[in-house]
């Protein structure tokens, strides 16, 4: 029997097919036509865009092949909601792209798992790509001990978020650098009307990636011990962040229970979204689903100073070279002008996109058309209070941000207690970090 050979790219498209991707063929060099594999270096590039945003990416594309003619570029597309189960089934299959997007919380378990690999050597050698340019939280997220297995292109904290609608109907003044955690609580009861559908704040308590710093750090409560090995969310600091958000929604009344939401607006972030409701967190990326769907005028603020101190969280997002790409040093090439203050300016910046990770490219958001009036704001939290907070150095993190937000859940909708949920996380949590030991 005669054995069958199949070329990469269609073996790509195949496996692409089998794991639920959606493989679109790659952009090639227009002045040069379609060559063979054996003309050119290939290089594929998994990515999670939606249709909207993927002539952005073509157009960078077409640029990077015009001044790189001996190199064709294969997309390999899988959603966004899909792409973490995706990327370990390409890499059982042994079909990993050149370069993965690569979300904050799976940076850690994939260099473990062989997935991505260390490019610190060519950030040594390439002094032009001014790594130091990236805020520090970002590369926080894509270092594992000690070397950059990745570069975040976009990195955003949670800030206030405000329906000036609503504020200027019942006569207050817009929140500002001076509010304080019980300043948010003053404003959000007196703008609570549940009788009428109409809250406060969004109903929003949040442990996930960039939660914990958001809904604990003004307490000085923090999830995990600074090297991720023990969780610390049974302390009084924690406790007491908790028990402050829990009585906002359910003791105070300044935020839709799972029923309202659900029952007149279709899911919980229905009534931030149609009008009902005055205040909610806004992360950066959030900014411009808003631009396009909110139905009422509105803008951001400063997260408010808490009891100890002022901080959110933040998180991002990258892209990596993978351990079985045989195209590193083109995948390299790419990667230092996709991530540079110009690349992050033109695909995220300038398309209002996202926040970039560096901030000398960070300008090109704010002046772009679905940024906010006040997206200063997030360049000020990025400078001075916000932190990417844990678990993400973890192997464990994956598990561990799955527990901590399903007892956040249930504490927004008032199915446990805060010390239930608590005790909950700390044995389960405590049990998948112990696993790792075993």
């Amino acid at each position: 029997m005669t054995k069958k050979t199949i070329s990469r790219r269609d073996f790509l498209k195949t496996a692409a097919a089998a794991s639920g991707g959606i493989f679109v063929f790659g952009f090639l060099n227009p002045e040069r036509g379609v060559a063979s594999a054996q003309d050119k270096t290939l290089l594929s590039f998994g990515q999670t865009w939606d249709a909207a945003f993927r002539p952005v990416q073509e157009e960078f594309d077409a640029n990077w092949l015009a001044e790189h003619p001996d190199v064709e570029i294969e997309a390999v597309y899988s959603t966004w909601a899909d792409h973490n189960n995706t990327v370990p089934v390409w890499a059982a299959a042994g079909t990993l792209p050149d370069i993965i997007y690569v979300h904050g919380s799976r940076v850690a378990p994939w260099a473990a798992e062989g997935i991505i690999t260390s490019i610190q050597s060519f950030v040594d050698a390439d002094p032009e790509f001014e790594v130091e340019g990236i805020w520090e939280e970002a590369l926080r997220l894509y270092r594992v001990d000690g070397e950059l297995v990745g570069i975040p292109y976009d990195h955003g904290p949670l800030i206030l978020g405000y329906n000036k609608d609503l504020f200027d109907a019942a006569g207050m003044e817009y929140p500002d650098e001076t509010w304080t955690m019980d300043m948010l609580r003053e404003a959000a009861i007196a703008l609570s009307d549940p009788d009428n559908l109409q809250w406060g704040w969004s109903g929003e308590l949040d442990l996930g990636a960039g939660g914990a710093g958001a809904f604990l750090g003004g307490w000085g409560g923090v999830t995990m011990n600074e090297d991720e090995t023990e969780m610390a969310l049974d302390t009084p600091e924690a406790r007491a962040a908790l028990e402050w958000w829990y009585n906002l929604i359910h003791v105070d009344g300044a935020g839709p229970s799972q029923a309202q939401a659900e029952g007149g607006f279709g899911d919980v972030n229905g009534p931030w979204l149609q009008g009902r409701t005055a205040m909610a967190v806004v992360p950066s990326w959030e900014t411009p689903g808003l631009a396009r769907d909110a139905a009422f005028a509105w803008d951001v603020a400063p997260w408010p100073e808490g009891p100890v101190k002022r901080e959110t969280g933040s998180f991002g997002s990258g892209f990596s070279i993978t351990s079985s790409s045989v195209a590193r040093e083109a995948a390299w090439s790419y990667m230092r002008e996709y991530l540079s203050t110009e690349g992050m300016s033109t695909v995220w910046g300038s398309t209002g996109r996202g926040s970039p990770a560096r901030e000398a490219a960070y300008q090109s958001w704010m002046d772009s058309a679905d940024a906010p009036e006040g997206a200063g704001y997030y360049l000020d939290a990025l400078k001075e209070y916000a932190v990417t907070g844990g678990p993400f150095q973890t192997l464990a993190a994956p598990e561990v941000l799955d527990i901590l937000t399903r007892q956040a859940e249930l504490l927004r909708l008032a199915e446990v207690s805060v010390d239930d949920a608590v005790n909950t996380i700390m044995a389960e949590a405590t049990e998948a970090l112990e696993a790792l030991e075993s």
